[in-house]
C-alpha cells in the first residue's frame, strides 16, 4: 500500500497523455477540416473549425499558429486588416513558442503587409527588417520583396514600386508593377503587364485590379473588346462581393468568439482544473524529487528567448537610422517598441522607478551603443554619458559597469 500513491500517479499521468493526444488528433482533424471547407468557399463553416480547434485544448503551439494565420487570412480577405493584424500577431506568439523560426518570420512578414495596407509604411518596413533577420533566406525572401513593393504601392511611392518588382518577378509583384504604371500614367507599360498577367491569374482581386487597367489604359482597345472586358470585370466584382459577404459573416463569428473568451464560466473552470493540476504537480514534486527537468525545460526556455534577444539587439544596430525605427521623440512609442523587442522591458523597468530619461539610456546600452551614440541620441555629452549610466544602475542596484548584463538578464526572464 505504501506504493499507492505512486502508482496513482502513473495511471493519472498516463490518462493525461492520452487525453491531450487526443486533444491533438481533434485539433488536427479540425484543422484540415477548415482548410477543405476554405477550398470550397464555406467560409462560415471554415472559421468554425478554425475556432473550435483553437478551443480543443491542445498543446501543439505550432499547430496552434497555423489555426490563427488561417483565421488572419480570413480576415485579411474580408478586409479587415486591423483585426488581421492582431490576428497575426497571436499566431507568431505561438510560433515563437513552437520555437518555428520559419514560421514565426513569415508570420511577421504578413503582419508587415497588413501594417503596409493600413498605409503605416515605416512600421511594416520594420517588421520586414526584423522578419529577414529571423531567416534570412528562401522561401521567405521573396514574401519580404512583395512586402516591401505592397508597403510603396499604398504610401503612393510608385517610383520605388517599380524598383522592388524588377523582373525576373512572380505574378503578384508583376501585378504591383502593373497598378504602379497605372498610377504613373504610364499606360503602354501598364496594359503590357496587364496583357499578360490576365490569362494566368486565378485570384479574383488581382484580376478586377488587371480588368480595371485593360478597361482605363488601353488605348488600343476597340469598344467591342472594352464591352468584353467591361462584362468580365462584373462577374468578378460579382464573384467577389458574394465571397466577401460570407467573409465578413466569419469575421463576425470571430469576433464574438473573441469577446465571449472573457466569458466568467470559462475562467472558472480554467482556475478549477489549474488548482487541480497544481495539486498533482506538487505532490508528484514531493515524492519523485525531480528538480532536474524543470532546470532543463527552463533552461530551453531561456535560451529561445536569449537567441530572440540577440537577434533584436542586431536589428537595432544594424538600423540605418536608429531615431526613426524607436520614435525617439515620442516617449510612448519608445516603450511601446522596447516592450515588443524586449519582452516588456520598459514596463519593468517603469515599474522599479526609472524615467523617461534612464528607459531611453536602458534601450541604447542594451543595444551595445557607443557612449558617442548614446549622447547624440540623447542630446547631451560624451563626457556626462558614465554619470548617467551610473545613476541609472545605481537604481537598478548594480554598477554602471553591471548594466548591460543586468537589462540582459533582465529582457530575458
Amino acid at each position: 500500500m505504501k506504493n499507492a500513491p505512486c502508482i496513482f500517479v502513473v495511471v493519472f499521468l498516463c490518462a493525461m497523455a492520452i487525453g491531450c493526444s487526443r486533444l491533438q488528433t481533434d485539433a488536427k482533424a479540425l484543422y484540415e477540416q477548415g482548410k477543405s471547407l476554405r477550398a470550397e468557399g464555406k467560409q462560415v463553416e471554415a472559421m468554425q473549425c478554425f475556432i473550435d480547434a483553437a478551443h480543443s485544448g491542445t498543446m501543439d503551439k505550432a499547430l496552434l499558429g497555423r489555426v490563427w494565420s488561417n483565421m488572419a487570412n480570413m480576415c485579411r480577405q474580408a478586409n479587415n486588416h486591423r483585426m488581421a493584424y492582431d490576428v497575426y500577431t497571436l499566431s507568431a506568439g505561438h510560433f515563437v513558442a513552437a520555437a518555428d523560426t520559419l514560421a514565426y518570420a513569415y508570420a511577421l512578414n504578413n503582419m508587415a503587409w497588413e501594417q503596409a495596407v493600413m498605409t503605416h509604411k515605416d512600421s511594416a518596413l520594420a517588421l520586414v527588417e526584423q522578419a529577414v533577420s529571423v531567416y534570412p533566406r528562401e522561401p521567405l525572401l521573396e514574401k519580404v520583396r512583395e512586402s516591401r513593393a505592397a508597403a510603396c504601392l499604398f504610401a503612393k511611392e510608385y517610383d520605388s514600386v517599380l524598383v522592388h518588382t524588377v523582373p525576373p518577378a512572380n505574378d503578384y509583384l508583376l501585378t504591383l508593377r502593373a497598378q504602379a504604371y497605372s498610377y504613373l500614367q504610364m499606360d503602354d507599360s501598364a496594359t503590357y503587364y496587364a496583357r499578360l498577367l490576365l490569362p494566368r491569374t486565378a485570384n479574383l482581386f488581382a484580376l478586377d485590379d488587371l480588368y480595371y487597367i485593360l478597361t482605363h489604359n488601353d488605348s488600343t482597345a476597340g469598344k467591342d473588346s472594352l464591352r468584353v472586358l467591361a462584362s468580365e470585370r462584373a462577374d468578378v466584382q460579382k464573384a467577389i462581393e458574394a465571397r466577401h459577404g460570407q467573409l465578413m459573416q466569419a469575421v463576425q463569428l470571430l469576433q464574438q468568439d473573441l469577446e465571449h473568451r472573457q466569458n466568467p464560466l470559462r475562467y472558472l473552470w480554467g482556475l478549477l482544473l489549474m488548482f487541480v493540476i497544481a495539486v498533482l504537480g506538487i505532490w508528484a514534486w514531493r515524492i519523485n524529487h525531480n528538480r532536474s527537468l524543470l532546470h532543463s525545460e527552463r533552461s530551453d526556455y531561456q535560451q529561445m528567448r536569449r537567441k530572440v534577444l540577440a537577434q533584436n539587439i542586431q536589428f537595432l544596430r544594424t538600423a540605418k537610422d536608429l531615431r526613426q525605427e524607436l520614435v525617439w521623440d515620442e516617449y510612448r512609442e519608445v516603450c511601446r517598441r522596447t516592450d515588443k523587442l524586449f519582452h516588456g522591458l520598459a514596463t519593468t523597468l517603469q515599474a522599479q522607478g526609472l524615467n523617461e530619461q534612464d528607459i531611453r539610456l536602458c534601450v541604447l546600452v542594451l543595444a551595445g551603443m557607443s557612449h558617442k551614440q548614446i549622447a547624440e541620441m540623447l542630446n547631451c555629452s560624451t563626457k556626462s554619458i558614465g554619470k548617467l549610466k551610473d545613476i541609472t544602475a545605481h537604481k537598478l542596484g548594480v554598477s554602471g559597469g553591471q548594466l548591460q548584463d543586468k537589462l540582459e538578464k533582465t529582457a530575458i526572464l
